[in-house]
């Protein structure tokens, strides 16, 4: 038997007793893990209550803690982001959506071994959850679910008013500016957030217009395609809609057609749900229509969710359990998508006809038939560059520029310098 010097008893022994000792930690065993997840607060309220629901059940079956916060997703989570990264310190999990795991893939552990038991169980991720969170053939974040745009309109004051439900764009403009007349407007943003960028994005689609090539490299947002949709939007910001669109929120629009104001807004079906489970007036009152098309074709916008986890973290196993116990469990995923209401729908190939979508005949129009989604950026591939164009708001600048008096060449103009600093940086 080798006789151990006390300096070598002290470095060397990471187990055991005299690991304990050298490093005064207890072992692992028998102590509770705790974990802390980042969302944001979900415009299908009862989905953040699930969620804690569940989170209370994984608690309970694994011993595991989990504290779940929740904050809005446009600039206070960006920031909060940011300062984790920076401090290296925060959360373990964090939500994410579009493509923030590009932005943050030297932060993100892989979680491919998870979307490997996941895809196959559920089938394939979509595209846009692949565009989103797949980096460089290395999946930095777990699908979680995705949002689709579709037209939210009052289909009781089109009926009254006898007015034809538009399929296209320019349809839109004709009854606008009848919904205008009647004290009802068009609410489109045209501000800094990201409802604005999920119309623009589509609008300019369809006029055959896009920010960045397919190269991924080249900017093309000055053309004459882009012309015609910034046009598009000059017309319906004068005879259809109403000043404060140019300050409105992600929740502007929502409220505005709950409220009784918008006859016609783009946005997910979250603006029904609450409506109905608020039993507001406007609730019966309120459906939806296939997405627009243009000259170029009819497209959309979609959005999806994954869940990240910070390198940083100290709980990365008990992370990745948590993330399988949402997903990971069939009847979970799928009480969790119900409780969504068909604003949140599941992103695995299997589940695409789930349920929820036949909860409702108002969600006819998430079927999509002949409508092409997209995340932002389309048609560039994903990158950081293309999360960066989104976070300056450059194409909803470029056409609030537009529609309050710069002259229409200046506004393209403007954009296209914005947009080939950041891509060349």
């Amino acid at each position: 038997m080798t006789r151990l010097s006390r300096r070598q008893f002290v470095i060397g022994g990471t187990t055991g007793l005299a690991g304990i000792l050298a490093t005064r930690t207890a072992p692992a065993v028998g102590q509770t893990r705790e974990i802390s997840y980042l969302c944001w607060n979900n415009f299908a309220p009862n989905s953040d209550k699930k969620l804690a629901e569940i989170g209370q059940r994984f608690t309970k079956d694994t011993g595991i803690k989990l504290k779940i916060d929740h904050i809005s997703h446009m600039g206070p989570q960006q920031a909060k982001y940011a300062s984790e990264v920076q401090t290296q310190a925060g959360h373990d999990l964090v939500e994410m959506r579009m493509h923030f795991p590009w932005l943050y893939e030297p932060q993100l552990v892989d979680v491919s071994d998870v979307v490997s038991e996941l895809e196959k169980k559920y089938g394939k991720a979509i595209s846009s959850a692949n565009e989103g969170a797949h980096v460089n053939g290395v999946w930095r974040a777990v699908p979680q679910y995705h949002g689709m745009f579709v037209a939210t309109y009052r289909e009781d004051l089109f009926k009254k008013a006898s007015l034809k439900v538009p399929d296209t764009w320019d349809d839109l403009y004709t009854v606008g500016k009848e919904l205008k007349k009647m004290g009802n407007p068009v609410g489109i943003p045209i501000s800094q957030n990201y409802d604005s960028i999920s119309t623009a994005g589509p609008v300019l689609w369809s006029f055959g217009g896009m920010e960045v090539d397919k190269d991924g490299k080249t900017v093309r947002i000055n053309s004459k395609e882009t012309v015609r949709a910034v046009e598009w939007y000059q017309k319906m910001f004068r005879d259809c809609m109403e000043p404060e669109v140019l300050s409105w929120s992600d929740a502007s629009n929502n409220e505005s057609i709950q409220q009784g104001k918008a006859g016609w807004i783009h946005n997910p079906v979250s603006a029904y749900i609450i409506a109905k489970q608020r039993k507001l007036v406007t609730a019966d009152g309120i459906n939806h229509h296939r997405s627009l098309g243009g000259p170029a074709g009819r497209f959309e916008t979609d959005t999806p969710r994954h869940i990240g986890i910070w390198k940083f973290s100290k709980n990365i196993d008990a992370s990745k359990e948590w993330i399988k116990y949402l997903l990971g469990k069939k009847e979970t995923y799928d009480e969790y998508i119900m409780s969504g209401d068909a604003f949140n729908l599941p992103v695995y190939a299997r589940l695409q006809d789930h349920p929820v979508l036949r909860s409702d005949p108002k969600y006819a129009a998430l079927k999509g038939e002949g409508v092409e989604y997209h995340t932002y950026g389309w048609p560039a591939p994903p990158s950081d560059k293309v999360q960066l164009i989104t976070n300056a708001y450059i194409l909803p600048n470029m056409i609030a520029k537009a529609v309050t008096g710069t002259p229409t060449k200046d506004a393209i103009t403007w954009a296209e310098t914005e947009m080939k600093k950041i891509m060349a940086g």
